[in-house]
């Protein structure tokens, strides 16, 4: 799993999709709102990402 369960990877994905398995560090708002953690995703297509 992820190395930063505290959230500092975060990102917001503005195209494309992952696959992700946490174990904390963001909230299910988070993720309905398009963030990720960068360190526990893995890409299932192109990504575009805001960081």
């Amino acid at each position: 799993m992820g190395r930063f369960p505290d959230g500092t990877c975060r990102v917001a994905v503005t195209e494309g999709e992952v696959e992700m398995e946490h174990n904390g560090g963001i909230t299910d708002e988070d993720v309905a709102e398009g963030y990720i953690l960068s360190c526990c995703s893995t890409p299932k297509t192109h990504l575009v990402v805001d960081y």
